[in-house]
């Protein structure tokens, strides 16, 4: 089998239909935060890190955007996927017990960390990503799954705000 056939999927065989969370002992989340995931799609904001923990995480990732972008070949602060392989603060990250406590809440208990992507957006980048279902990008089916988007920086529309359409996960697949 070639390379590129491990990663190639026909969208027709693809389960891509949100089933709603029904968690009668969630850890985290409370009863109503699981009504507005169902029915919105997304939770926010829920706390994650103390100002602390946030401004140590904003440091190390500082370090570790340089450490990217200033190497000697083509990566850029975009290129940080699946780094928590790597690097101890990004491992550490993905087992903090709220990250851990929300997926499994929404999960379940066997709940895997199947990938990272560090979005570094910089100062002046000019890049957009458009509105898109993270589950169309995904090599899995079911999409059983979750992103959590962690915030380290003040964000809103001047600076990369992350956008939501409450609902359209109940729309199944849309044309990007």
């Amino acid at each position: 089998m070639a390379a590129e056939d491990v990663f190639r999927f026909d969208d027709t065989e693809r389960d891509l239909r949100f089933r709603p969370v029904h968690n009668d002992r969630p850890i985290r989340l409370s009863p109503t935060q699981i009504e507005t995931f169902n029915r919105q799609g997304f939770l926010a904001p829920v706390p994650v890190l103390s100002d602390q923990e946030t401004d140590e995480l904003r440091d190390y990732m500082d370090w570790l955007i340089d450490e990217v972008v200033s190497a000697d070949d083509r990566r850029n602060s975009y290129s940080i996927n699946n780094y928590h392989t790597v690097c101890r603060g990004l491992h550490d990250l993905i087992l903090n017990p709220a990250v851990v406590d929300y997926a499994t809440d929404i999960l379940g208990q066997n709940a895997v960390c199947w990938s990272t992507h560090a979005f570094c957006k910089l100062p002046g980048d000019g890049m957009e990503v458009p509105l898109h279902q993270d589950a169309n990008y995904w090599p899995f089916t079911p999409t059983d799954s979750v992103t959590v988007w962690l915030a380290i920086d003040d964000v809103d529309d001047e600076n990369a705000a992350m956008h939501f359409v409450p609902g359209s996960h109940q729309q199944g697949p849309m044309d990007h």
